[in-house]
């Protein structure tokens, strides 16, 4: 069984990048399958130009999938990096096993056996965006071997003035984490990802903006409420995280998701010695 993103779809997305921003996403990634719990999950695979120096593995967050993503594994492959972009379960198009929900800590999981697996070949680097800027830490946190992490924000979900800021709006964000501790039986529910994030926050490009908001993986995307439960819920054994490699967080300065406040308030939290480096850029959305 394989899984595959919609050929014409990719070719659209390509265009847009090349019409809007000059950016070349390269060729298209080879789409690999691998099993996880039961689950049957997708991977863009891009290879590295020449030698292959180490593995980047990029790392998407609550709202986007591993293909979105493409824009980033270009100056990697270059490099000599080969990247790969995994649809987190419950997202993309990777396919759930039989009777399963999304679940926030089986994204972590599955991360680390994929960092575990590359750290066999050479050097891994995990690039977060989003949510996925925590969810590289703490996959950092736990793999055998990760040599740096670069992440666009540092955001604490678990925290409720975070978890209410980033929803759709502050007041949905608090009926939610109420629904969490009283109503379980609506764990099920599966709603449009524009219905609880403000994903028109995603960019300040409309063409772009349209195009996010109308992909069916995306702004079309319905995600049960039970992942965000346990998006909220997840209680790591440290509050922030322990790295012991490298951090570069390269924070859009004009995010209107996730100020830059919000992630400077964790990284200035993070214990250890490993050298970390805060960068705003000068301009930038969410995506």
């Amino acid at each position: 069984m394989s899984l595959r993103y919609d050929p014409a779809t990719t070719v659209a997305y390509a265009a847009l990048l090349r019409a809007r921003f000059g950016i070349d996403p390269g060729p298209p990634p080879d789409e690999l399958s691998r099993p996880f719990r039961g689950h049957l999950v997708h991977v863009d695979r891009h290879a590295a130009e020449g030698q292959t120096r180490g593995t980047v593995v990029l790392v998407h967050g609550a709202g986007g999938h591993g293909r979105l993503l493409a824009p980033f594994a270009r100056p990697c492959t270059r490099a000599g990096f080969e990247v790969l972009a995994p649809d987190l379960p419950g997202y993309g198009v990777t396919r759930l096993r039989a009777g399963a929900s999304p679940s926030y800590p089986e994204w972590i999981d599955l991360l680390v056996e994929i960092a575990d697996e590359a750290a066999a070949r050479g050097p891994v680097v995990l690039f977060g965006l989003s949510v996925g800027g925590m969810t590289a830490c703490r996959v950092a946190e736990r793999a055998r071997r990760v040599d740096g992490v670069i992440a666009t924000t540092l955001v604490d979900l678990a925290d409720p003035a975070t978890f209410d800021r980033l929803a759709r709006t502050p007041l949905l964000g608090k009926l939610a984490r109420l629904a969490f501790r009283r109503l379980r039986m609506l764990d099920g529910v599966a709603l449009p990802l524009r219905w609880l994030t403000p994903l028109g926050t995603l960019t300040s490009d409309p063409q772009l903006r349209h195009a996010l908001l109308a992909d069916p993986l995306l702004g079309g995307r319905r995600v049960p409420l039970g992942f965000f439960r346990s998006l909220h819920g997840h209680r790591p054994a440290t509050p922030v995280p322990r790295l012991s490699c490298p951090l570069l967080v390269v924070h859009p300065g004009a995010d209107a998701w996730t100020p830059t406040s919000m992630s400077r308030a964790v990284f200035d939290r993070l214990p250890g010695d490993a050298t970390r480096t805060f960068v705003e850029l000068t301009n930038g959305a969410h995506a």
